[in-house]
């Protein structure tokens, strides 16, 4: 569980717990996006063609793990916040608060319109990977109807084979 990353004077915290890494806060999410089995720019390659969309991209790795900058990538100052830990979310004039628990919370200057459009760009790339998976899980059931019904595939065509 994470809900935020955030660089400090000697490197980035992985929160709650205040989890010390090592390194920054950038490469800690290039490290979970390995753990994807992806890379940070390969990510935002495929998501700017699919969506459109240029800046404040989030980082949608799984359905528990969801991150967003609050500054740009590379910013040191940046701190990625995992939209899925967030519990509760107050609206101030310039600033939101991100409660997480009652022991963890984060006021950042981010308007409501930057954030209502980063949601929105969230559940799009949610929707597109939720559409993969369903391709996935139709092209599997296809080869275990080709498998039960005695079709072999031999590595350059597909034979028939009575069962």
């Amino acid at each position: 569980m994470i809900y935020f990353i955030k660089n400090e004077s000697d490197g980035a915290f992985v929160y709650p717990n205040k989890r010390r890494s090592g390194v920054s806060a950038i490469n800690v999410i290039k490290k979970l996006c390995n753990k994807h089995l992806t890379t940070l720019e390969a990510y935002l390659k495929s998501v700017r063609l699919i969506t459109n969309t240029r800046y404040r991209i989030p980082l949608v790795l799984s359905s528990k793990q969801v991150f967003f900058s609050t500054k740009g990538f590379y910013d040191y100052d940046s701190i990625w916040i995992n939209y899925m830990e967030i519990k509760e979310i107050i609206y101030l004039e310039k600033h939101i608060v991100f409660i997480f628990d009652e022991q963890y919370q984060l006021k950042i200057e981010f308007s409501t319109k930057n954030y209502q459009r980063l949601v929105t760009l969230i559940f799009k790339v949610l929707k597109y990977k939720d559409s993969l998976e369903w391709i996935h899980f139709q092209f599997i059931s296809y080869w275990k109807q080709l498998i039960v019904r005695g079709i072999i595939w031999d590595g350059k065509t597909i034979n028939y084979k009575e069962i």
